[in-house]
């Protein structure tokens, strides 16, 4: 019988430096920061250190997605009228399917209300500005998986493995053969059933806890 072990890993686009860009709206400045965070003291460190640099400015509304397969997210509108503008900061970061990162969004006051919906435009614009200029890291859901098959049929996986290409990182041999693999999630389904003709269904699926 095959075993096959699954250990799920969830990629996403983040950033690799931080960048920044300003637009003015009806005379208010709207300086747009953002970096790359790996957990949420990195992130609460940086709000604090934008708030000191920029201590004259009005307001510093933010938001931030932290995580892997369990994303923590928050937004705050830093005495802006509510939803007015953290929110906007965070669909943003959202739709763009971002993860990993903080935007803190510094706002100079130019003396004309801007009302809630011309404050969340300009939030998302001032968002999207600085999205824009950043370089984004693209990956790509995939799966690890290890089988445990019969020697005789390693080359025949091997075979499967390759039509999907999936890259072993790890080959173990005795009296039966171990290949651990990793493979595109969009390419899992067809070749998890490949694997299952081939095998003629005698494969068992757990989680790994690797």
């Amino acid at each position: 019988m095959s075993i096959i072990q699954i250990e799920q890993k969830m990629l996403f686009y983040t950033i690799r430096t931080k960048e920044q860009r300003e637009i003015t709206i009806k005379k208010s400045r709207f300086v747009a920061t953002i970096f790359p965070v790996s957990s949420l003291d990195e992130a609460k460190k940086l709000r604090t250190s934008v708030k000191n640099k920029y201590s004259n400015a009005t307001h510093h509304p933010y938001a931030y997605r932290i995580g892997f397969e369990k994303i923590s997210e928050r937004c705050s509108d830093d005495g802006e009228p509510p939803k007015s503008s953290g929110l906007p900061i965070l669909q943003e970061l959202k739709k763009a399917n971002l993860s990993n990162i903080i935007v803190i969004v510094t706002r100079y006051f130019g003396g004309t209300k801007l009302g809630i919906g011309g404050l969340s435009r300009a939030y998302r614009e001032s968002t999207a500005s600085v999205l824009n200029a950043s370089r984004k890291i693209r990956s790509v859901s995939i799966q690890r998986l290890a089988v445990v098959i019969d020697s005789a049929a390693a080359g025949k996986i091997r075979n499967v493995l390759d039509h999907y290409n999936a890259i072993i990182v790890e080959e173990h041999y005795g009296t039966s053969t171990e290949l651990t693999f990793e493979i595109e999630r969009e390419k899992e389904d067809e070749c998890m059933e490949a694997l299952r003709n081939l095998t003629k269904g005698k494969i068992s699926i757990r989680e790994s806890k690797k």
